[in-house]
């Protein structure tokens, strides 16, 4: 089969399993690694392969750099205590018991290539359960703290998979050239990211670029950042949530509302296609990956995955309520209240062990042969036991999430944000003032100004009346106000969520309909 016609029939794979979750009410990342694994068992399909020194480049820059545009960088700092105890402890320490477990139980394992599988599968994937938990009564710090760990615990993973493949190859270990080791990545990779963000920042600013190009740039952004910092030695995926942190929280200062709905709508399309194929791409390879495997039967390669799942699930269980207990002691001791103020918030952080697609891009990256010229060992076994661990976590897991929530009965979240009724009751008497000032300022009279002041007066009247249907249906009359109305909104929703008002998702929601509003009225005005 011609490699164009293999990459189409891919693609049709993915658009009907995306078609599918949608009939079925299914997360997608779900669906994906069922049918990851059901494409592997059709006959006559091709052997994919993809050149390991490729597969972090081409699949990790976009994943990260969409995950940190879109997170909230007053919640990241705000719980930057729990998220690097997560990302950092947690992921040292899953490695570390993987590493010992697979030594112990695994032939032919040594501590080096348990450590290789432990840093692959340490990191949790937050996509599914976030995706399941934000339709759920879930406190929402829980999700901030999901999100955020998920960011950060992808870089020290793959910093413990590099020092895992040198000591492979050289055969020794130095604890204080490791740890040095990653305070250079880590901070170099951060540093790389900040600067390449700020150039893009200013070329979105001053560069008077078209919508297009301004969308191609977030792509070049998100990939220089990472090959930019790996070719330095840093670490390229901190440097890709560096600069995504950067752009999401600067974007809506220097974007214009066209570019913002055309960067939207491609980053959405090219997350969705490598979710899939990355997937579809290792289930193929599954079966050869299996029959490659000698002196192992299909029943012992299943026992060994299960058993590396339990130990990651066991020791995310362990680790966080250990975390929790003295994090809650040390607290009182310095008269803070606890990071949770139940066991239940404990409980579904621990559960939530979900692994995703930075562990697949991983093990898909284990090169063939070792820097020495070696070949690399185990590679092939990894690679079955990581898509075991994906499938007993995202699917096994992430199936019964919804019936975990509903037990623990979290009930109505109390919240420090604003609802929408009143972030719409702030943003309608913005634009009322708005207009008034450019009423004022230009000394405009007729009857068509009086009738925009009116419908904003009478829109500000309904929400302070707390009439929700009535609402909706003047906010249908949005497309309809003056630029000057629309662009005192921006100001104002730009200033709740700087002061932490306002929830990032109805921050971006918000704001697209600010963009439309303003889109449509371009149009009408030509």
């Amino acid at each position: 089969m011609h490699p164009l016609e293999t990459v189409l029939l891919l693609l049709i794979f993915v658009i009907g399993l995306a078609l599918l979750a949608r009939r079925l009410n299914l997360v997608f990342p779900i669906l994906l690694t069922v049918g990851g694994l059901i494409i592997g068992f059709i006959p006559g399909l091709p052997n994919v392969t993809l050149d390991s020194s490729v597969v972090l480049l081409v699949f990790l820059p976009p994943i990260l750099y969409s995950a940190a545009w879109y997170t909230n960088w007053g919640n990241f700092l705000r719980n930057l205590e729990p998220i690097l105890v997560l990302a950092l402890g947690l992921v040292l320490a899953t490695s570390l018991g993987i590493a010992y477990v697979a030594h112990t139980f695994i032939p032919g394992f040594t501590l080096a290539t348990g450590l290789l599988l432990g840093a692959i599968v340490s990191p949790s994937d937050a996509v599914a359960a976030t995706a399941i938990m934000k339709t759920l009564a879930v406190p929402r710090r829980l999700v901030a703290i999901l999100e955020g760990e998920s960011l950060v615990n992808d870089a020290t993973a793959l910093v413990i998979f590099q020092l895992a493949l040198a000591t492979m190859s050289t055969g020794s270990f130095s604890l204080t050239d490791s740890l040095l080791d990653f305070i250079r990545l880590a901070g170099g990779g951060i540093g790389v990211g900040l600067a390449i963000g700020y150039s893009s920042f200013w070329m979105h600013k001053y560069g008077n670029l078209e919508p297009a190009l301004e969308t191609v740039l977030t792509f070049v952004t998100a990939y220089s950042a990472y090959i930019a910092a790996e070719h330095l030695h840093f670490s390229g995926v901190l440097s890709v949530v560096a600069a995504g942190l950067l752009l999401g929280h600067k974007q809506s200062r220097v974007h214009s509302p066209t570019t913002r709905m055309q960067a939207i709508a491609v980053w959405d399309f090219v997350i969705v296609l490598l979710n899939g194929l990355i997937f579809i791409l290792i289930g193929l390879q599954l079966p050869h990956v299996a029959a490659s495997i000698n002196g192992q039967s299909l029943e012992q390669l299943v026992w060994f995955g299960l058993l590396i799942s339990l130990t990651a699930v066991a020791i995310r269980f362990l680790g966080i309520f250990l975390a929790d207990t003295v994090s809650t002691q040390v607290r009182k001791m310095f008269h803070r209240p606890p990071v949770f103020p139940s066991y239940k918030h404990t409980t579904l952080l621990a559960y939530i062990s979900m692994r995703g697609i930075v562990s697949l891009a991983a093990a898909l990256s284990i090169p063939e042969r070792l820097p020495n010229g070696l070949p690399c060992p185990g590679r092939n076994l990894i690679l079955f036991i990581t898509f075991c661990v994906i499938l007993f976590t995202l699917v096994g897991q992430g199936s019964l999430l919804p019936v975990v929530i509903r037990a623990l009965q979290f009930g109505q979240q109390p919240t420090d944000f604003l609802s929408r009724r009143e972030v719409w009751q702030r943003l309608s008497r913005r634009a009322l003032a708005g207009v008034h000032r450019v009423v004022d300022k230009e000394g405009l009279t007729g009857d068509t100004v009086q009738g925009i002041i009116d419908r904003h007066q009478e829109r500000v009247d309904e929400l302070d009346r707390g009439n929700p249907e009535k609402t909706e249906c003047q906010h249908q009359l949005s497309r309809k106000l003056t630029l000057s109305s629309i662009q005192a909104q921006r100001a104002e929703l730009l200033t709740l969520r700087d002061s932490q008002l306002v929830d990032v998702e109805l921050f971006h929601e918000l704001e697209n309909e600010l963009d439309r509003e303003e889109i449509q009225l371009q149009n009408v005005d030509v």
